[in-house]
């Protein structure tokens, strides 16, 4: 079983076993944000900025020829500049928030953290890379010095964060006191946090979460050997009303990611392109208008509730 695909389906899993939040704790998001209280509302986000030039420019073709309208960066990666610049250049149109990075799960393409690896020992292996999965060995405090550097490497660079979340969902799940840091991170800088329906209504309150997305979405390997489009279509047909997202990674299938995701087909070269190739499609386009799909940004949640 690939690590990305354990991260994916824990994070889309761990909410429905940390205990229930009660819904009505929660001002309707879509009257605040000024559509019909029943709206079926949807992030189309793509992860991973950053990680490579392939990934960079199959997710700004999508944002703006096709439907993704959100995306977070990976600070530790070595095509960071480039997405960052990107998002300067649409500072106020476009929606990038900030994927933190606690691992580098690919064979021969790796990187470690922001912090001096002698600042956050138990994020990394012996080679200075960040562990290869979420390990349950990492100190709080360390992920807590990493996280924060990431942050605010992205604010030195002239990147202002639209919402932050987690690379592979490591903090989701490594234990509740990452947890509590990644929801720190978000009170501390004033930003929305990607976190589902089902998180403790004691951390709610302790860390001022003001949004709740009701139902996260991402393919699994069983269901993208079943066929991506298959999947997405089936998605878009059974979106309910709240706030939804569809985690998605839009890439090239070309020289550059085979290369990078040698030996990991799990959300590999073709399954990117495949990603890329049904959010920019007429079948997409379609689904959205007949299912009456209301695309929001993160952008705006972030600024309706907490500017």
């Amino acid at each position: 079983m690939g690590y990305r695909r354990i991260g994916i389906i824990i994070i889309l899993q761990f909410l429905l076993i940390i205990g229930a939040w009660d819904s009505f704790s929660q001002q309707n998001l879509a009257e605040k944000l000024g559509y019909p209280r029943n709206s079926k509302m949807l992030i189309i986000h793509a992860d991973d900025l950053g990680v490579s030039h392939s990934e960079n420019m199959a997710s700004f073709e999508a944002i703006e020829n096709g439907f993704v309208n959100s995306a977070s960066v990976m600070m530790p990666t070595p095509w960071v500049l480039e997405a960052v610049e990107y998002a300067k250049k649409n500072p106020s149109t476009h929606d990038f928030g900030l994927h933190l990075v606690l691992t580098s799960e690919w064979k021969n393409y790796r990187w470690g953290p922001v912090s001096s690896i002698n600042e956050v020992p138990s994020l990394i292996n012996k080679h200075g890379y960040f562990h290869n999965a979420c390990s349950p060995s990492v100190k709080p405090e360390d992920v807590e010095q990493e996280l924060r550097a990431q942050i605010d490497r992205a604010y030195a660079m002239g990147l202002n964060p639209t919402h932050l979340d987690s690379h592979m969902g490591c903090v989701f799940f490594i234990s509740t006191e990452v947890l509590e840091v990644y929801l720190s991170m978000g009170q501390q800088y004033n930003l929305p946090v990607l976190v589902g329906s089902r998180i403790p209504k004691a951390l709610i309150i302790k860390y001022d979460v003001k949004v709740i997305v009701d139902e996260i979405l991402g393919m699994s390997e069983d269901e993208y050997n079943n066929g991506p489009s298959a999947y997405y279509v089936n998605a878009l047909k059974s979106l309910k009303p709240g706030l939804s997202t569809i985690l998605i990674h839009p890439a090239y299938n070309n020289e550059e990611m085979k290369g990078m995701t040698v030996d990991h087909p799990d959300w590999g070269s073709e399954w990117r392109q495949k990603d890329f190739d049904f959010f920019m499609s007429d079948t997409c386009k379609k689904l959205l208008e007949e299912e009456k799909i209301v695309l929001v940004t993160w952008r705006e949640i972030k600024e309706a509730l907490y500017d």
